[in-house]
């Protein structure tokens, strides 16, 4: 998977979860709730001394504003951060400093989030009735949640759930307004995903598309490889010769069978080593679904070798041998699938084709006082929620995207 796709990725499942928190309205943000006292008009402006709606970056001539870059530079900044990394001068080693990279970062992931709603309103499949319907489920249920986390009731303390929310909000270092932009993109990918990948798709996929895009079902018996050690705890063989012995035995058995389908899956339920933590194999009986570069190459390229219904000989990955039963993709999951991979090989094209231009202003940033300054706000934004709400009450958690882990270089497939 590209740079790009995952870096949307991330950011995505970070703003289904934001989102959840945004204010309700129509295909405008909400942005009428009161500012905390502790909380000044323009966070951008007091952090980083520019306004919040400068314009950045451009995508496609879309001007994207300086809450919406800085946000993802304080995001990557945060992730660091739990390391112990602040010193946005150091060098990351190949001539780039750690706060040239969050900006980079920060320009990338803010060009992706403004090309969904740049394609959604050229493609008309933008915010939507059900849309609208999830955000408020959505809103309704986290805004439970956060009464919750703060000691507040919901129905007797509506106005100062309400300024919790303000208060999270403004921790992230952005206004209403800009929160609920950047949280569109998660519908709006999923809009065009549908419109262009879906079952009623302009791109609709059948049989023949999926193999064409490389989407396999397959279910596997994996038989790992345990190093075998010594008394003294040296390891003395990579247990990949025992492993291929037990594999072939069940090969030969499933060979030998009448029905080797029925018995793939009971020696799959005895054998496998593909197990969760509770011992329930992974992937259930009907195994996964998955496209180019989901699964170990050896793995990917065995069950593509297959025709639907054929078990292979035993194949060997890093993790010990897999005994691999092709089964047939063209279902719900399969379609599912289909439009995942497309969708990203598509948005990869998007981001190829894009006109993205850096404001003059961009470079001019101190982004290291930037973020103590927002830090600063931040900590007054945390002692204004503890003394607003009950003791139990930690301060607002920061949202950062949700399936990201701090890189140690720009992530490369």
């Amino acid at each position: 998977m590209k740079l790009t796709t995952k870096l949307l990725s991330a950011a995505l499942a970070a703003g289904v979860l934001a989102a959840s928190l945004a204010g309700c309205g129509d295909n405008t943000a909400s942005t009428d709730l009161p500012l905390p006292s502790e909380v000044p008009a323009d966070i951008i402006q007091e952090a980083a001394g520019i306004a919040k709606d400068t314009p950045l970056i451009t995508v496609d001539g879309v001007e994207v504003p300086a809450e919406e870059v800085l946000y993802w530079v304080s995001s990557y900044a945060d992730q660091y951060a739990a390391w112990g990394m602040t010193d946005f001068s150091m060098d990351m080693g190949n001539g780039q400093t750690l706060g040239q990279y969050y900006l980079d970062s920060a320009v990338e992931t803010a060009a992706l989030y403004q090309l969904m709603a740049n394609k959604a309103e050229e493609l008309d499949l933008g915010w939507n009735d059900d849309d609208q319907t999830a955000y408020d489920q959505q809103l309704q249920t986290m805004k439970d949640s956060l009464a919750q986390q703060a000691g507040l009731d919901p129905e007797t303390q509506a106005d100062q759930v309400d300024t919790e929310l303000v208060r999270l909000i403004s921790y992230m270092g952005l206004s209403q307004e800009g929160f609920y932009h950047i949280n569109q993109a998660s519908f709006l990918y999923e809009n065009l995903m549908d419109g262009l990948f879906g079952p009623e798709g302009t791109d609709a996929p059948d049989a023949a598309k999926l193999e064409e895009a490389g989407v396999l079902h397959a279910k596997h018996i994996l038989i790992a490889a345990e190093p075998v050690t010594d008394e003294e705890g040296n390891v003395t063989d990579d247990g990949m010769a025992a492993a291929q012995t037990q594999a072939q035995a069940l090969c030969d058995q499933l060979q030998a069978a009448e029905d080797p389908a029925a018995l793939f899956d009971e020696l799959m339920t005895e054998h496998t080593d593909d197990v969760d933590a509770s011992g329930n194999v992974n992937g259930g009986a009907e195994g996964y679904t998955f496209g180019p570069g989901e699964m170990v190459d050896e793995f990917y390229e065995g069950a593509k070798a297959l025709a639907e219904g054929e078990i292979s000989q035993p194949i060997q990955s890093q993790y010990g041998y897999h005994i691999i039963l092709r089964l047939s993709a063209d279902n719900q999951a399969g379609y599912d699938k289909y439009a995942d991979v497309k969708m990203q090989d598509q948005i990869d094209q998007w981001m190829a084709e894009a006109q993205i231009e850096r404001a003059e202003a961009l470079d001019t940033l101190d982004l290291q006082a930037y973020y103590d300054g927002l830090a600063t706000l931040r900590a007054d934004i945390s002692a204004a929620s503890q003394e607003a709400t009950a003791p139990e009450t930690t301060a607002p958690v920061e949202s950062t995207p949700a399936e990201t882990t701090a890189p140690t270089e720009s992530p490369a497939a």
